[in-house]
């Protein structure tokens, strides 16, 4: 068994948070011997908060993956409310002992995975034991959880945007490889037989989104830029809002953001996106009033890159500006009208 030292050792050597969970499970196995450690987290989709089980390590068994993130059917999940000894674990901040149930001797302990109400990763622990854990696991526990917590923050520090929390540009190419990576490429740990056939049936297609807020400068030049901050962090909170957890959102600088979403189709991708857009249109910004977006969205494609993703996406936004602002518009769409035609010499687009 190796010490609490060496697995501390081995959680500061990483620099990705699947990797860390992974690790942080490892930790707990050896260094507890429990039956079993799960890892829960909690997703959201139109409102409605979810349970997401994403990894789990038996005694002597692999580690196993649960549930694919990029591939899951949200609705399906358990919902928050229907588990009450998990959800209070989660408000509460605290430690959960959970006594055995009849016909068994096994012991339940949930323990928050972080110890403040973060918009993001949020989560539970899960520790099925043969004894109670005592007082000498716990405090072990809590150091391990520290150095997990302290590593997740210097993430949070690197990869997300200071005013709006949300992911930064920096993070972009990773997340945008990652998900046409994971999108077609097999998990790293097993999958049920019923995983895998969800993961099949459901075929699920990958969009980027651009999105710029119309007239912004006049935002900053009328009301100063103390003000149009407050604008874009009452919209990044309006966007995480709109959005489903598993989409990811950044903000690109200024008032540029960019969405990787997954959706079936394109209507489906429009019609998130619509539904931003009208919540934005509709909200009344304090000092300012009401505020609107251009939206360019676009499909991911085999062999894609960062750039010629998001150089489509922006001319569906410059379509978008041209024509009245406040629109949502889909390059392929645009392509299939004539209005954008490909210029095959230069790899541009021209505006009909």
């Amino acid at each position: 068994m190796s010490s609490l030292v060496e697995h501390v050792i081995r959680l500061t050597q990483y620099r990705d948070r699947d990797r860390l969970d992974s690790a942080l499970t490892e930790a707990m196995m050896d260094l507890l011997a429990p039956l079993e450690v799960t890892l829960v987290g909690v997703v959201s989709e139109a409102g409605q908060r979810y349970w997401l089980p994403w990894i789990r390590r038996e005694r002597g068994g692999e580690l196993q993956t649960l549930s694919d993130p990029l591939w899951v059917q949200v609705p399906q999940l358990q919902r928050l409310e229907d588990d009450p000894h998990r959800r209070h674990c989660l408000e509460s901040l605290q430690p959960v002992e959970i006594s055995p149930v009849a016909g068994s001797t096994d012991c339940l302990t949930l323990v928050p995975l972080f110890e403040d109400a973060r918009e993001h990763g949020l989560g539970v622990i899960e520790i099925r034991s043969a004894q109670r854990l005592g007082p000498a696991e716990l405090n072990m526990l809590g150091r391990l959880l520290s150095v997990y917590r302290n590593m997740q923050g210097m993430l949070d520090y690197s990869e997300c945007d200071a005013l709006t929390g949300l992911l930064n540009r920096k993070s972009f190419d990773d997340a945008f490889f990652k998900m046409l990576r994971d999108g077609s490429a097999e998990p790293s740990t097993p999958l049920s037989a019923e995983q895998v056939e969800r993961r099949h049936a459901a075929a699920p297609t990958y969009w980027l989104a651009m999105l710029d807020v119309d007239h912004f400068k006049q935002v900053n030049d009328v009301h100063g830029h103390s003000i149009g901050d407050e604008v874009l962090l009452l919209l990044a909170r309006l966007l995480k809002g709109t959005l489903r957890s598993l989409d990811r959102v950044f903000r690109f600088g200024g008032e540029e953001f960019v969405v990787l979403l997954r959706c079936p189709d394109e209507a489906g991708a429009l019609s998130a996106m619509e539904r931003f857009r009208g919540r934005m249109a509709d909200y009344t910004f304090p000092q300012v009033g009401h505020i609107t977006v251009s939206v360019g969205v676009t499909a991911l494609r085999a062999g894609d890159s960062p750039s010629a993703a998001r150089e489509r996406a922006d001319q569906a936004v410059y379509y978008a500006k041209e024509h009245g602002r406040n629109q949502v518009h889909s390059y392929e769409q645009l392509i299939a009208r004539g209005v954008l035609q490909i210029d095959s010499k230069v790899g541009g687009v021209e505006l009909f």
